[in-house]
């Protein structure tokens, strides 16, 4: 049995993804790529079959790898019920950059991820541009995500 190292659960050997969460639980390789581009954000809108999402908080070397089944709510909370993954963004100072307990969600519909600010403090931003609360925005692999004042970057992995 290995132990998820985010929210605790006890999976079987050989499972790459957190059966309960769906945090990557051994390290999952990535194509070569760039991670921070600049230009013009012009990436996929349809995430690849295994359903999982890199999320490239600041300038931190290591990313989030996830396995989205449902939604995935981004904040300061850690907790996991109901098929919903709670990321908690603490460890990347979020407390300080303006970060909501519950600022964002991210919706899988099929192949497509949504952005909805969830009514947080200090706002979300897609590609610069502030999301109104409660409003779904389809994102695109390579999107930028601002949380109050918290930059992630949002990649499809392939």
């Amino acid at each position: 049995m290995q132990l998820c190292p985010h929210c605790g659960y006890d999976n079987y050997e050989g499972v790459v993804f957190c059966e309960k969460c769906g945090i990557a639980l051994v390290p999952v390789p990535l194509a070569t790529r760039q991670f921070i581009d600049e230009d013009a954000h012009t990436g996929t809108d349809r995430l690849g079959s295994d359903g999982v999402l890199i999320l490239q908080v600041g300038a931190e070397d290591a990313p989030i790898m996830v396995q989205v089944k449902e939604e995935l709510v981004l904040g300061r909370l850690s907790a996991h019920d109901g098929g919903i993954t709670y990321i908690n963004l603490t460890a990347y100072g979020a407390a300080d950059r303006g970060v909501s307990r519950r600022h964002a969600r991210l919706l899988r519909d099929g192949s497509a991820i949504y952005l909805m600010d969830l009514n947080s403090t200090n706002g979300t931003h897609l590609n610069g541009d502030p999301l109104p609360s409660g409003v779904e925005q389809r994102i695109r692999d390579g999107d930028e995500i601002m949380l109050g004042r918290l930059k992630v970057y949002v990649y499809f992995k392939a």
